[in-house]
């Protein structure tokens, strides 16, 4: 299993910075692996709410499909995604720092799953890549909530 556990700062209230996030299809805009995303029907953010991203493995995209499993309002979602292949997990909390504004806790679980698990090892490590370029994306991206 891969994973990524990182503290992004957001310079804005964690009402604001939660709202951000709880919409996974604003991962578009900063994820550079994500190539688009989008809500699966209408309605408010919530529990149950799904949304489908197209993923960028090198040259190819693969369709995966967020659902928020957990969420406590303007503190913590979890996002899961599942599927022949693969399970993973976005456990997402925002708490409020000393100067007004939030910290951002991303912790992020990716495995693979039946054979292909034997590979979880080689996923670890690009995994770890792509996370950076996804995190430092998400601090440009919460930055620009102020």
């Amino acid at each position: 299993m891969a994973r990524i556990v990182e503290d992004v700062p957001a310079p804005v209230p964690p009402a604001v910075a939660f709202a951000f996030l709880a919409d996974f299809t604003n991962t578009a805009g900063w994820d550079p692996q994500i190539a688009a995303a989008r809500r699966v029907g209408d309605g408010p953010v919530g529990l149950g709410t799904a949304v489908e991203v197209d993923l960028r493995l090198g040259s190819r995209i693969v369709p995966m499909t967020y659902t928020i499993t957990e969420l406590t309002p303007d503190a913590r979602v979890v996002f899961t995604t599942r599927g022949s292949w693969f399970r993973g997990q976005d456990v997402v909390t925002v708490r409020p720092d000393d100067a007004g504004g939030s910290v951002v806790t991303w912790d992020a679980t990716f495995a693979l799953r039946g054979p292909l698990a034997l590979l979880d090892p080689l996923l670890a490590v690009g995994f770890r890549r792509v996370a950076a370029a996804a995190v430092a994306g998400l601090g440009t991206a919460l930055r620009g909530l102020a």
